[in-house]
C-alpha cells in the first residue's frame, strides 16, 4: 500500500537509554555465582542420588515436542528425548545418537551412522526404522506439528541403508538442517509408543517414551509431573561432564504460575529451582542468601507485536506504520523494566546468529508522522472520548491473548501500549481468550493484533514467523499473516546458503524489509532469568529457557 510520509528520524537520540538497559543486563548476568558445569564453582565431586524440585511459571498443555511449538516443552523434554547430534555453544556439532554423518556435495543428502547400543525407555531398540518413523511422522499433516515440521521443511524421505544407517534426503539444500536435528523438537519417540498412543502423544507419563537420561514417570493434570532416572543411560553426547546415568534420582516439576508463589517456594526451600523470575523480584532474589540468579541472553524473536495484514485496518501499510511510529516502545520498556530488559531494535534478538546490529535508525517514535499517516487514511476527527473516527466509525483494534500462558509482565506491557495508542487516538481492546479456545480463534485470523516471543538460535526462525507458507492455521508462526514474495525469496536464499558468512547479509536484508513494511514491531528482549538454591550444581545452560539436568547434582542427597 502507498505511504507518502517519510520514515521517522530513528532512535539515535534515545540510544543512551538502550545502552543503559544493556549495561544493567550485563551487571545482572555478573551476579550469577554458578558456572555452566556447576561443580567447578562448588569445588566438589558430583554426588549421585537425591531429588530436585522445579517450579515452572507456565503450565504445559502438550508434552510432545514434535507437535508443541512451546519453548518450555522443548526445554523440559530435552531430559527425556535425545537427538541425532548435539549443538555446542560455538555452533559446532558433536555426535549423539548418530556416531558420525556425511553431507553430499549438493547438500541434499545427510547420511547418519547410528549408535548400535541405544534403547528406548520401554526396551525398544533405537535403530534406522525409528529414525524414519519419527521423521515421517513429523512431516505428516495428520500430526499437526506446530514447529517441528517447519524445522525440516525441505524433508523428502529417510532411506534405511541398514539397521544402523540412514540417508535423509531433502528436496533442496537446507543450511539449518543439523541445527534442526539437534533440537528436542526432532527428538525420537519409541515406535511402540507411537503405535500405542497414535495421534495423542501430548498427554505425558507413559506416553512419552524417549531414549534420554530421565524417564517420564507420571503427570497430574494442572499440578505438575515427575521424571525418574534412566539407570541404563550410557550414550551422552560428546561434551557432557560425565558418562553413564544422570546423577539425580528424580525430578519433580510443579506448576506455580504466580511469580510471587514461585519465589516464595524457592526461598522457603519447597523447590530448588524456578524459571521466569519477574523483574520485580530481582532485588529480592539477589538479596536472599543461598539463592543464585542466572541470566542468559535470549535468542530468536523478541516480544513482538504482529499486526494482521489480512484485513483492515492493517492491510494498509500506513496503518501499521502509524502504530510503529506512534508508540514509544523504548520508553515503555524502560519505565516497566527499569533497565533490566533492553528495547528491541531488530526482528531478531542480538544473541541470534545474523541478528541485524544496526536497525536502530530505521524506525522509532515519531508521533507527528503517525498522526499524518492516520490523517491520510481519513482519520481527522475525534469523538467525545478522544478516539479517531471516520465515517462515524471509531478506530478500534483488538489484541487477543491466552491468559493461561501469557506472562503478567507482558500483560502490563500491553496495557502500556494500550495507553499510548489511546493518546494517539486508537482504541486498543485487550481480550483474554481462555477455555482452550485461543488457538482456534487465533488460527482463523479473527484478531487485529497478537504479540509473542519465539526462541530459536538459527536465523531461519524468521521464516517460521514471517514466511508466507507459515500461517498460523498451517502450524507456522506468521502472526501478521504476511505474504510477501520478496521476503519469501530472501528467506529461501537463507536456507539454501550453507556458508555462514554469506547467510548473514541475506538475513540482514530480510530484517530490514520486515521493519520497513512493518510485518512485526519488536518491543523488548527479555533475558532468560532463572534462580536456584546454591547447593544445586552442574546445570547445563544453553539456548533453551531451562538448563539440561543430565549433569546436575546436589550434595544434599
Amino acid at each position: 500500500m502507498p505511504a507518502s510520509s517519510t520514515r521517522p528520524p530513528g532512535r539515535t537520540a534515545r540510544r543512551a537509554l538502550a545502552a543503559t538497559a544493556v549495561a544493567l543486563g550485563v551487571a545482572l548476568a555478573a551476579t550469577s555465582c554458578a558456572t555452566p558445569d556447576g561443580d567447578a564453582a562448588a569445588g566438589g565431586e558430583p554426588v549421585d542420588g537425591g531429588s530436585l524440585a522445579i517450579g515452572l511459571g507456565t503450565v504445559i498443555d502438550c508434552f510432545d515436542p514434535q507437535v508443541s511449538p512451546a519453548g518450555i516443552t522443548a526445554a523440559v523434554l530435552r531430559n527425556v528425548y535425545d537427538s541425532l547430534v548435539a549443538q555446542n555453544a560455538d555452533g559446532s556439532f558433536s555426535p549423539w545418537l548418530a556416531s558420525s554423518w556425511d553431507v553430499s556435495a549438493d547438500g541434499l543428502t545427510y547420511t547418519f551412522q547410528l549408535r548400535d547400543d541405544v534403547v528406548f525407555h520401554d526396551g525398544t531398540p533405537f535403530d534406522a526404522e525409528a529414525v524414519k518413523e519419527n521423521f515421517d511422522r513429523i512431516v505428516d499433516p495428520a500430526t499437526a506439528s506446530q514447529y517441528a515440521g517447519a524445522l525440516i521443511a525441505p524433508y523428502r524421505e529417510t532411506e534405511i541403508l541398514d539397521d544402523h544407517a540412514v540417508a535423509v534426503h531433502l528436496d533442496s539444500p537446507y543450511s539449518p538442517f543439523l541445527s534442526a536435528v539437534a533440537s528436542t523438537n526432532l527428538g525420537f519417540h519409541s515406535p511402540a509408543s507411537i503405535a500405542e498412543y497414535g495421534d495423542d502423544l501430548c498427554q505425558g507419563g507413559a506416553a512419552q517414551v524417549g531414549t534420554g537420561p530421565f524417564v517420564f514417570d507420571s503427570v497430574v493434570d494442572g499440578e505438575g509431573f515427575r521424571f525418574t532416572r534412566n539407570d541404563d543411560y550410557d550414550w551422552a553426547p560428546d561434551g557432557a561432564a560425565h558418562d553413564g546415568p544422570a546423577h539425580l534420582a528424580e525430578v519433580d516439576y510443579r506448576f506455580l504460575t504466580e511469580s510471587s508463589v514461585r519465589l516464595g517456594a524457592l526461598t522457603s526451600g519447597e523447590v530448588d529451582f524456578i524459571d521466569q523470575v519477574a523483574t520485580t523480584d530481582l532485588a529480592a532474589v539477589e538479596a536472599t542468601p543461598g539463592v543464585v540468579l542466572e541470566t542468559a541472553d535470549p535468542t530468536g524473536i523478541p516480544y513482538t507485536y504482529f499486526l494482521n495484514t489480512s484485513h483492515p485496518p492493517f492491510d494498509d501499510e500506513r496503518a501499521r506504520r502509524a502504530v510503529q511510529e506512534g508508540v514509544d516502545f523504548d520508553a515503555i520498556t524502560e519505565a516497566i523494566f527499569q533497565g533490566a530488559y533492553a528495547p528491541a531494535t531488530a526482528p531478531l534478538n542480538p544473541a541470534t546468529v545474523a541478528a541485524h546490529p544496526d536497525l536502530g535508525d530505521a524506525w522509532g517514535y515519531d508521533p507527528d508522522g503517525a498522526e499524518a499517516l492516520l490523517a491520510e487514511l481519513g482519520y481527522t476527527e475525534r469523538d467525545a472520548d478522544g478516539y479517531l473516527v471516520k465515517d462515524g466509525e471509531r478506530l478500534r483494534i483488538e489484541l487477543i491473548y491466552d491468559p493461561t500462558y501469557q506472562r503478567p509482565e507482558r500483560i502490563t506491557y500491553d496495557t502500556a501500549v494500550q495507553d499510548a495508542l489511546r493518546t494517539l487516538g486508537i482504541e486498543l481492546v485487550i481480550t483474554a481468550i481462555g477455555d482452550g479456545t485461543y488457538i482456534d480463534v487465533r488460527n482463523t485470523g479473527a484478531y487485529d493484533v497478537v504479540a509473542f516471543a519465539w526462541s530459536g538460535s538459527d536465523p531461519d526462525v524468521l521464516r517460521t514467523i514471517y514466511g508466507s507458507d507459515q500461517q498460523l492455521a498451517d502450524g507456522g508462526g506468521n502472526g501478521s499473516h504476511a505474504s510477501d514474495p520478496e521476503l519469501d525469496a530472501l528467506l529461501a536464499d537463507g536456507i539454501r546458503e550453507t556458508d555462514p558468512a554469506a547467510r548473514e547479509p541475506i538475513y540482514r536484508e530480510a530484517q530490514e524489509l520486515i521493519i520497513d513494511r512493518v510485518y512485526g514491531i519488536p518491543a523488548y528482549g527479555a533475558p532468560v532469568l532463572t534462580a536456584h538454591a546454591e547447593h544445586l550444581q552442574g546445570l547445563a545452560y544453553g539456548t533453551t529457557v531451562l538448563p539440561a539436568l543430565y549433569d546436575a547434582w546436589t550434595p544434599l542427597g
